[in-house]
């Protein structure tokens, strides 16, 4: 469990590396998107937002945290009004609407950013609880398994023992046909251990 922690943690160095790369990534892509879609369709700066939305959503849901979401909105909001609204390359604070496509884009970075998050938590509870119960049932298919053996190897060695005993202890007083069926007894539960042993080396 340290170990999940650890990796999902974003300020974790592979992590946040991960996430500014990724970030950069997909807002690059996003912006190539909006400039060949912006020059091929001369398109109103609105439906251009509509590709950084997008890209919101996506850096939102693979990165860790509301940062990079946060951030990237930021970005979004800026680079519309510099490179997509007139006049161009030129940042504006006073062009209608500016203000609430602000505020628009960065709840959305919020939103998306707050359920990814609890949807990474969600699987993480789950992917924990998986392998609670597989380290469960491991467990249980142990113990059952020593179990079964122990009753395996258990009931041929009373018998060779019982055998052996009343050999040892009253074989003067035994005739020879009882002597005969003892010492078939004892090689066939030597044998039935010595298949018993195979199996478990071949498993």
């Amino acid at each position: 469990m340290k170990k999940t922690a650890k990796t999902d943690n974003s300020s974790d160095p592979k992590t946040l590396c991960y996430n500014i790369l990724s970030t950069i990534c997909i807002l690059t892509l996003a912006t190539v998107l909006a400039f060949s879609f912006f020059h091929i369709t001369r398109s109103d700066p609105a439906n251009i937002a509509l590709i950084y939305i997008l890209a919101l959503i996506i850096i939102a849901r693979i990165t860790s945290g509301y940062v990079f979401g946060i951030i990237s909105a930021l970005f979004c909001v800026i680079f519309i009004n510099w490179c997509f609204t007139y006049p161009y390359f030129k940042v504006n604070f006073q062009i209608s609407g500016y203000p609430v496509t602000f505020v628009f884009l960065l709840s959305i970075s919020l939103i998306v950013s707050t359920l990814t998050t609890q949807l990474k938590k969600q699987d993480k509870m789950i992917l924990e609880r998986e392998r609670a119960i597989n380290e469960a049932d491991k467990e249980r298919i142990r113990a059952n398994l020593l179990r079964a053996i122990s009753h395996d190897l258990r009931t041929p060695l009373c018998s060779i023992s019982g055998n052996a005993d009343m050999l040892v202890n009253n074989g003067d007083r035994l005739d020879e046909a009882t002597k005969d069926q003892i010492y078939t007894d004892i090689y066939d539960d030597s044998e039935w251990l010595i298949g018993v042993v195979e199996n478990l080396l071949s498993i």
